[in-house]
C-alpha cells in the first residue's frame, strides 16, 4: 500500500501534513513556525471531529519521533533481519525525476557491476516486482529495494540519477 502524505502551506501559521492509515485511520500534524506541534488523529477517515488531539512543544515531537522511529527499542524482527544480513543493509531508494534509468532494465544498467549494490525488488503502484531481474524496466516513482554494503549507496544513489560515471 502506497501512504500517501498531503502537505498544505499554512500562510503565517506553518505547514499541515495529513495521511490516512492502512487501518482507515486519519492523521495530521501542524507544524508551527515556533516549532510547537498540534496532532490530530480520526478513527476513520471522514470523521469530523478528531479522537485524539496532542499538543507538543518541539522538543516533545522530535522525542515522540525518535521513539515511533526505532531509535530507542530496535523490533525484534528488524534485529533479526539485521544479523541475517550481516554487513550488508537494505535500502529503499525512489527513481528520482530525470533519472537517467528511466525506461532501462536492470540489466542494462548494471548497478550491481559498477556500484556493488543489487536491486532485489521494484515497488510500483501497479505492479511491483519481487525477485527483480535483469530484464525488469526502471521507471521515474518506482521506489527499489536493494542491498549492499554502507559505503556503496552514495555511488548507487549517483549512478541512479546521472548514470554511470565516464570510464
Amino acid at each position: 500500500m502506497t501512504l500517501e502524505l498531503k502537505e498544505t502551506r499554512l500562510p503565517g501559521i506553518g505547514v499541515k501534513w495529513t495521511m490516512k492509515t492502512a487501518s482507515g485511520s486519519r492523521v495530521t500534524v501542524i507544524q508551527h513556525t515556533d516549532g510547537d506541534r498540534e496532532v490530530y488523529v480520526h478513527r476513520r477517515a471522514g470523521d469530523e471531529d478528531p479522537t485524539v488531539v496532542l499538543e507538543l512543544h518541539d522538543d516533545e515531537s522530535r522525542q515522540i519521533g525518535a521513539l515511533l522511529g526505532g531509535a530507542y527499542e530496535r523490533p525484534k524482527i528488524v534485529e533479526e533481519l539485521e544479523m541475517a544480513l550481516g554487513e550488508f543493509q537494505i535500502e529503499w531508494i525512489e527513481v528520482p525525476q530525470g533519472s537517467w534509468a528511466d525506461g532501462r532494465s536492470l540489466g542494462e544498467c548494471g548497478f550491481r557491476k559498477r556500484t556493488g549494490v543489487t536491486v532485489i525488488a521494484i515497488l510500483r503502484d501497479e505492479d511491483s516486482i519481487a525477485g527483480a531481474q535483469p530484464d525488469d524496466v526502471i521507471r521515474v516513482g518506482d521506489t527499489l529495494v536493494v542491498v549492499g554494503k554502507a559505503g556503496q549507496f552514495g555511488g548507487f544513489r549517483a549512478m541512479l540519477a546521472n548514470g554511470p560515471p565516464a570510464e
